[in-house]
């Protein structure tokens, strides 16, 4: 009997640049700040749908050895890339690996996300194989509830039909200013980085709009596929490909959504004290509020005495000092800081 269940894949590979320091000893994939490794709830989630068969991820090779080890997915269904190169490079390379699966629908899922209300994330999700089933790439829209740079925007036709709007524009990462304008426009949501189509639909999507596809598919199945890793295109899924094509769809959202990629968010995301603060590790804080101190060692001491809208986070080898206004920057300003090393 033909399995008609989806396909999912879980993008594992990103460097985690906005959860530094922490990010220099371990990916978000296995981070334990919440008590559970995130890689594992999201194929937990997605078993719920589909079958183990179905589930694979793409993922750095720096982290294998740590991947092999997952007893959720099977081994043979991890693909690995030569280098990072951002997320069409590394959504491709595993197209090229389920190409024969042409007419299956494929959920593409970042591995940061915790869901709460996961009955409406299912319907979202339904409604989205529909239009995936009718040749169009679906994404899940989020209502925004901030300007914030740190995700993309999706803006849509102000109706909806059955439940799938059609879009107008992704905007990738904005600055704050045109964010704010998006969200004042009334019908623009938060890119989740969820898309949902057929095999088939996205790599004839590739074929018009990704400048490195012949080259690519040339050199997949050879020696040559590190050396073409050097060469190819770093850009994200969402500019190359979403910001193009005539064929995107959106479901809105009707579920609690975090992206818990950086500190801001797993701050909100954690239990806190009276007066707002998240501490983790051997902290006290004395007349301060709305602080994040986060201590990777067991060892160390830390007294918080009168500091507001601070986050403070500890590794053995690096320690992270900011504000909640200046986290935004983390990301640009580390490659210089990594410089002066």
């Amino acid at each position: 009997m033909p399995d008609n269940k989806p396909l999912v894949l879980i993008l594992c590979g990103g460097r985690s640049l906005r959860l530094w320091p922490l990010s220099e000893k371990v990916s978000k994939n296995f981070l334990d700040i919440f008590g559970f490794s995130p890689l594992e709830l999201t194929i937990k989630r997605f078993l719920k749908i589909t079958t183990l068969d179905n589930i694979f991820l793409v993922a750095n090779q720096s982290e294998k050895k740590e991947l092999m080890k997952l007893k959720l997915v099977k081994k043979k269904n991890i693909f690995f890339e030569p280098a990072s190169k951002n997320t069409a490079a590394a959504i491709l390379l595993s197209l090229q690996q389920l190409k024969k699966q042409t007419n299956k629908n494929l959920i593409i899922t970042p591995v940061d996300t915790l869901i709460k209300n996961e009955a409406e994330f299912y319907r979202a999700l339904k409604k989205s194989l529909v239009a995936a089933s009718s040749g169009w790439i679906c994404t899940l829209g989020i209502e925004p509830s901030s300007p914030t740079p740190d995700f993309g925007y999706i803006q849509v036709k102000k109706q909806a039909k059955d439940g799938i709007f059609s879009v107008n524009k992704f905007i990738e990462k904005p600055s704050v200013s045109r964010a704010k304008k998006l969200i004042a426009s009334g019908n623009c949501f938060y890119n989740s980085g969820m898309f949902v189509a057929s095999i088939g639909t996205l790599i004839d999507e590739y074929k018009n709009y990704y400048p490195d596809y012949k080259y690519f598919n040339s050199c997949f199945f050879s020696k040559e596929i590190v050396s073409c890793y050097k060469r190819i295109s770093d850009v994200p899924f969402d500019k190359t490909i979403m910001e193009n094509t005539k064929k995107a769809k959106m479901v809105k959202a009707n579920f609690s959504w975090k992206d818990f990629g950086s500190w801001l968010a797993i701050y909100e995301s954690l239990a806190k004290d009276k007066k707002g603060n998240v501490i983790r590790g051997k902290s006290s804080v004395y007349e301060g509020k709305n602080n994040l101190i986060y201590l990777d060692s067991c060892n160390k001491k830390v007294l918080v005495l009168g500091l507001e809208d601070v986050f403070f986070i500890d590794t053995k080898d690096f320690a992270l000092l900011t504000t909640r206004n200046y986290l935004d920057k983390l990301k640009p300003v580390l490659g210089e800081f990594k410089k002066c090393q």
